[in-house]
């Protein structure tokens, strides 16, 4: 059965991306924890774990300005662009510290890794500090690369932000798949002519089932049957 499912997925995919918040990782404590000590240095009050889940996916700055208008503040792009400098700083220090990768995900990429799949990572979070958090739970590799919300001039949902990262890795965007849990996700898959498959537990508002991807998966150990499923069709 395994072999019948790896023959089709090898057949079909030579390139697999994946987001990173909410889909590989869990990383929404260590974000709370530095986006409410910038509310912290500015009189507000701090956010809880389930707002900065729903806070995140667009990239920091996006984020700085939920948290800020949770509390009623609208900034400007100035503003903004300041406590998202102080946001980055307080998160960089400490990316790690309760952060972990979700159940099956280092055995699902190092099967993939078995493979022979190429495997890329695509996400809104700056470079630096995911290179840190892969590297640190040992996901990095057997992924091999990665692109950051300024490791191009675009980001997701603009379907290039895949597209630069597929042809960095020598990949073949026919042969590619994206893993992740939101809207954006989707978009950006599908703007590039990819199929999606989004995770049940993500960081959205939106139920995964109601975004349009190919698949939903609800453990991460079923991503390879989700994949070969698409493979089959």
């Amino acid at each position: 059965m395994q072999a019948a499912v790896d023959a089709l997925i090898a057949a079909r995919f030579d390139t697999v991306v994946y987001d990173l918040d909410g889909t590989l990782i869990d990383s929404a404590k260590d974000m709370q924890l530095a986006v409410s000590h910038v509310l912290a240095d500015h009189g507000l009050p701090a956010v809880s774990e389930e707002d900065v889940r729903i806070f995140m996916g667009q990239g920091s700055k996006v984020t700085m300005a939920k948290a800020f208008a949770r509390h009623g503040k609208v900034l400007d792009d100035k503003a903004l662009s300041a406590v998202t400098r102080e946001f980055v700083r307080y998160y960089a220090a400490d990316p790690v510290g309760h952060t972990v990768a979700f159940d099956g995900v280092p055995r699902v990429v190092g099967h993939f890794e078995k493979l022979g799949l190429k495997q890329g990572v695509c996400t809104n979070k700056f470079e630096a500090p995911s290179r840190t958090i892969l590297e640190h739970l040992k996901l990095m590799p057997p992924i091999a690369d990665l692109a950051g919300a300024d490791t191009f001039p675009v980001r997701k949902p603009d379907p290039r932000h895949i597209l630069m990262l597929v042809e960095r890795m020598g990949g073949d965007p026919a042969r590619t798949v994206m893993i992740g849990d939101s809207i954006h996700d989707v978009e950006a898959a599908h703007g590039a002519g990819l199929p999606a498959v989004l995770v049940s537990w993500g960081y959205t508002e939106r139920p995964a089932r109601e975004l349009g991807a190919e698949a939903v998966i609800e453990r991460f150990d079923a991503l390879p049957q989700a994949l070969s499923r698409i493979a089959s069709r």
